[in-house]
């Protein structure tokens, strides 16, 4: 898929930023997305392999990143024969303003016993529905309110002597927002974005999913942490919120994220109330 517009453009080591790349809550500063994806960026270059799976990136947006050139630093502070961890930083002016941790773990044989799995999601395929708002980052395509959303039932066989005893007792899903999002973008001039890149590029997207009213949102997100089971396919991530929690100004949420083959995990985000600078 072609990309007209791109977050940096790289000079030596360092990148800088294009206005596309500037955030919503406050003048010369940069997105969630802009900051995330370039730490995503980097630790795809540096440490991700065929056959090895980041099943979870937490970025902790601890300041707004400046409109102005950066450098990005990865480190891989474990490694064993089936983890790896690895922490990526955004610095400008000598300081973090966005930290990341990476696990990426090796692919297996999957265990006999079968587990209860997320179906997948009976949501109308991005194909057939109307084209919904499109901007230089991304495009969205909305799902009716009244659609169904999926049914959980459990497995028709078990072996309860082959693996380990249960932990948690049954949990209920909770109503949902939903919504199909394809990036329009890059992240780098000149570098594809990879599937993975593109969830973690419009992963932020969650923050506005799970925190907004019916009238706009007042939670700026202090972070998000996706945890996935298996790498994206195709330009299509579909997110569904499951949940909202808030008080004293201090908000949680979380969504699921599937694509068209598919569930592929969940993202959690953490977010506090934020006026909005002019």
């Amino acid at each position: 898929m072609a990309h007209p517009g791109h977050f940096y453009d790289c000079d030596g080591g360092r990148f800088v930023p294009t206005k596309l790349a500037q955030g919503y809550w406050q003048p010369d500063t940069l997105s969630g997305a802009a900051a995330a994806s370039l730490l995503g960026h980097a630790i795809e270059r540096d440490w991700l392999e065929p056959d090895w799976v980041p099943v979870r990136l937490s970025v902790d947006m601890l300041r707004m990143p400046p409109a102005a050139a950066l450098s990005v630093e990865t480190e891989m502070l474990h490694e064993s024969r089936r983890l790896r961890l690895i922490e990526a930083r955004l610095i400008a002016d000598g300081r973090v303003h966005t930290r990341a941790l990476c696990q990426i773990v090796r692919r297996g044989s999957q265990p006999a016993n079968p587990v209860w799995q997320s179906p997948p999601w009976p949501a109308p395929h991005p194909d057939t529905l109307p084209a919904g708002p499109r901007t230089m980052r991304w495009e969205m395509r909305a799902i009716p309110a009244d659609h169904d959303r999926f049914a959980r039932s459990a497995p028709a066989h078990d072996a309860p002597a082959g693996g380990n005893p249960p932990v948690l007792g049954q949990l209920a899903p909770a109503a949902a927002r939903q919504a199909w999002i394809s990036t329009t973008m890059a992240v780098v001039a000149g570098h594809p974005v990879s599937p993975w890149l593109a969830l973690v590029l419009t992963a932020d997207f969650a923050s506005p999913l799970a925190h907004s009213s019916e009238s706009g949102i007042d939670f700026v997100n202090t972070d998000f942490t996706i945890h996935l089971h298996r790498l994206p396919q195709g330009r299509w991530i579909g997110y569904e919120l499951t949940g909202h929690t808030s008080s004293d100004g201090v908000a949680v949420g979380q969504t699921a994220i599937h694509d068209t083959a598919g569930p592929l995990g969940v993202i959690v985000v953490s977010a506090m109330a934020q006026s909005r600078r002019r």
